[in-house]
């Protein structure tokens, strides 16, 4: 289902630069999906267009998309399951609330049926019984994960990374030496690996691969290298046998290199730091309020550090939290 104006724009921050006191020569820029809808953008809508998708290709009638209290990806889901013709719910287990998270939340209770769990442990159960009893109320209901993805689902970010290949080629972006990105289920990250791995093999990423700096903000197992790298060769994978192209299957050897950043974790998911904060705070004084605490301005705080070592080539900096008011 078509959900996101695409391609998100890319644009040069020199007010970021010159703020942090980087040397001159320095680049940040950013790929604004944050800016992908009006009605809600970010990361997280290239994901639903795959799993919205699928779940109208399968008759549902409802969807219940699961995550912790205050989370980006229910809102996301409740916000644009309807301009599909999906009922809206999300099945919540309790985590620490920010004032974002909190913002989420009631936008959220105003908009879907909410189911609360008392862990996140219980997901599959209570994920069960809202099929159960949309049956007994003649509704068919496709509960939504973040976790559990399927390889077709991943294509969403994977496109993404063509999408980049493309825009740089067409010079509206010097290629970037890295990409820093937080990553808390992996999907995003691994999807940009793949894509950009691909359009190195198909020629139309010239030149060395950019590494991808991925910002835990959430502990193991999920963000973690080798479930970025695995999820990478499923996409892959399910992208040649879609294109009946072995070759498109490409080994780990041959993706884009990929740093985990474990530094701006700070207490956990979702609590705020320091780094975080003053990146935001420098962020909002260039003009670009759109960072968060949990997700984007630890990425932004990392990519910070790399302006000031000078060390490497041009940063980019995904930006994946909506930046669309609330209506």
């Amino acid at each position: 289902m078509s959900l996101a104006e695409l391609p998100t724009p890319l644009e040069p921050t020199r007010g970021v630069v010159e703020l942090v006191g980087a040397a001159s020569t320095s680049e940040l820029w950013l790929k604004r999906d944050d800016r992908s809808s009006p009605v809600y953008g970010g990361s997280k809508l290239r994901l639903l267009e795959h799993l919205l998708g699928r779940a109208v290709e399968q008759g549902a009638t409802d969807v219940y998309a699961t995550g912790a209290v205050g989370s980006n990806f229910t809102l996301a889901t409740a916000l644009h399951a309807p301009r599909v013709g999906l009922r809206p719910g999300a099945i919540c287990f309790p985590q620490p609330l920010t004032a974002e998270g909190e913002r989420n939340q009631s936008a959220l209770r105003s908009r879907a049926r909410v189911v609360d769990i008392a862990h996140w442990s219980l997901l599959p159960l209570a994920g069960e019984a809202q099929r159960l009893r949309g049956i007994g109320r003649r509704e068919r209901v496709v509960v939504l994960s973040q976790t559990g993805l399927s390889s077709d689902a991943l294509l969403g970010y994977v496109s993404a990374g063509l999408e980049l290949a493309q825009q740089v080629a067409a010079g509206a972006c010097p290629p970037p030496a890295i990409i820093v990105l937080p990553i808390g289920s992996a999907a995003t990250s691994a999807g940009l690996v793949a894509g950009l791995s691909l359009a190195r093999k198909v020629g139309l990423w010239r030149g060395p691969a950019p590494e991808l700096a991925a910002v835990r903000i959430a502990a193991w197992p999920l963000s973690r290298r080798a479930r970025v790298l695995a999820l990478a060769e499923r996409a892959l994978g399910r992208l040649a046998e879609l294109a009946q192209d072995g070759s498109l299957a490409l080994s780990r050897a041959e993706l884009a290199p990929v740093t985990l950043v474990t530094g701006q974790l700070g207490p956990g998911y979702p609590h705020p730091t320091p780094a975080g904060t003053q990146a935001s705070e420098l962020f909002a004084r260039a003009g670009l309020a759109i960072l968060d605490g949990t997700y984007s301005a630890k990425a932004a705080a990392h990519a910070l550090e790399l302006l000031r070592s000078a060390k490497r080539g041009p940063v980019l900096l995904w930006c994946t939290k909506s930046s669309a008011p609330l209506l």
